[in-house]
């Protein structure tokens, strides 16, 4: 017997008892992702804990708490992780626990910000027509560049306050009435804090910190922006109440700036004598790749213009994972 049937077989009714994840509706509502501290993990939907019954043995409570993210009942959530992680689909350009992640993660996100929004939405490009701004290296060129990406993510210009830091300073004021800092220690030896959000200050507007070294690349600059303002859409906009970065990563693609965020996710160069890699981001190459996949599908794109502005690494897995989508349609969000 598998593990869905022992867990849900057909059992005493008298033993039976309303279901503490959906509270017997049958269905997990957004009441019930904030109520079990979900938020950005789950999607509404029909419950399966109870299998949309609204009951459940009561014996079910002491092999599997009504908040885990696994239903079953003879592994550890160790174990379970373990299984799921090591296991990958035919085709699919990620691993089995990732590309239920990722799916479960964008469903959120088309909860949170409309499924048609995200169809309509202009997908920006590394071209002049996008980003008309002269990059001449100054402070200037990167607020410029602020009031595009912001705009693309609705998000009122003016009510972000955009600062920079240079790479030689350890610490920053927060702001704080008791004078707390913010030490840099960290960044400086961490690929992905290359820019940080503070939330909104005293002066009602939203605080974000970019590295000066960021002013003379100007697709990276893009890329940074993007995910800090991925923070204001999530966490100061109140959609979210604790961070997870994965998910500000996967807000950069339903606002149309994956593009620059993917390409910048892995870059190598080499010289004569030497080689290496520069990094950005937390979601990896092949992440970015099914991530910007499960965007074209959502919007009916079989072979999107945009795609050719993809670094040809990130374009493979793209393809990869597209056609994975196409061929397994019925795996799709079903996670």
């Amino acid at each position: 017997m598998g593990f869905f049937s022992r867990l849900f077989r057909k059992a005493d009714p008298s033993n039976q008892i309303t279901c503490p994840r959906c509270l017997g509706k049958g269905h997990v509502d957004q009441d019930d992702i904030i109520r079990l501290n979900q938020q950005g993990k789950w999607r509404t939907g029909t419950c399966a804990y109870c299998k949309g019954t609204g009951e459940v043995h009561k014996e079910i409570l002491s092999k599997v708490a009504p908040d885990a993210r696994h239903l079953t009942i003879d592994l550890t959530e160790k174990e379970r992780e373990a299984i799921i992680s090591a296991t990958k689909l035919d085709g699919c350009p990620v691993n089995e626990y990732n590309r239920l992640w990722l799916e479960n993660a964008f469903s959120v996100l088309l909860d949170f910000f409309g499924k048609e929004n995200i169809q309509q939405r202009k997908v920006l490009i590394p071209h002049y027509a996008d980003f008309p701004v002269l990059y001449d290296k100054t402070e200037q060129s990167a607020y410029e560049t602020m009031k595009i990406v912001a705009t693309q993510m609705e998000v009122p210009f003016e009510n972000i306050e955009l600062n920079f830091y240079d790479d030689r300073v350890t610490d920053i004021s927060s702001g704080s009435p008791f004078g707390t800092d913010l030490y840099l220690e960290s960044v400086k030896g961490d690929h992905n804090a290359q820019g940080f959000y503070l939330g909104m200050q005293e002066n009602g507007k939203y605080e974000i910190w970019v590295s000066r070294n960021n002013l003379v690349l100007p697709e990276r600059l893009v890329a940074i922006l993007a995910h800090e303002i991925a923070h204001i859409k999530l966490l100061g906009e109140k959609r979210r109440i604790s961070d997870n970065e994965y998910l500000t990563d996967l807000t950069t693609v339903v606002f149309g700036l994956g593009i620059f965020n993917a390409n910048e996710s892995f870059q190598s160069w080499k010289d004569k004598r030497t080689w290496g890699y520069t990094s950005l981001g937390y979601l990896s190459q092949m992440q970015w790749g099914y991530s910007l996949a499960l965007f074209a599908y959502v919007r009916g794109e079989s072979a999107p213009a945009w795609s050719e502005h993809l670094a040809p690494n990130v374009k493979r897995d793209f393809q990869q994972g597209l056609r994975f989508i196409e061929a397994n349609q019925e795996l799709i969000f079903q996670g």
